[in-house]
């Protein structure tokens, strides 16, 4: 009879226990089907199809800090992108300060974001590789002559 009772309490401890690691795991990840971020969203499209990328990369600016307070890592990356591509329909040489950002960002996220960002940064970089072989096949040596070299610049 006390065998009974200790293995139904163990039963019930150990399954207690399983559910509180199980809900306590997982982070909450918001659906955004409503509220500010999924208007915001409807709001970035209305200006891509008005061609206003301006309007439409400040809609993404305020979604992307929304993103950030809430940790909403999905949201956060979906910003980046947009960003970038707005930034890129915006200004000619945008790719360095997007390259930058991104950077910047793999510095502060955790896994699996991390893994996320930087391939998402390995691909922006074969971009640029590719639009600019022909520059960088044509380049002097830059250790021959050090001055006026950026290293953080990836134009230099």
């Amino acid at each position: 009879m006390i065998i009974q009772t200790l293995r139904a309490c163990f039963i019930l401890s150990s399954f207690s226990i399983f559910i509180s690691l199980h809900i306590s795991g997982q982070p909450i990840v918001k659906n955004y089907e409503k509220g500010p971020i999924a208007s915001g969203w409807k709001q970035v499209d209305a200006f891509i199809k008005k061609d206003l990328p301006k309007s439409a990369l400040e809609q993404v600016k305020k979604i992307y800090q929304l993103a950030k307070r809430e940790k909403q890592d999905a949201q956060i990356i979906k910003a980046l992108v947009y960003m970038i591509g707005l930034q890129d329909e915006i200004s000619e040489n945008s790719e360095s300060k997007a390259m930058a950002d991104m950077e910047k960002e793999i510095s502060e996220a955790g896994e699996p974001s991390k893994s996320i960002l930087k391939s998402l940064l390995a691909e922006m970089y074969w971009n640029y590789y590719q639009q600019h072989r022909r520059q960088l096949y044509q380049r002097t040596n830059t250790l021959l002559m050090p001055i006026g070299i950026k290293k953080d610049d990836i134009a230099t």
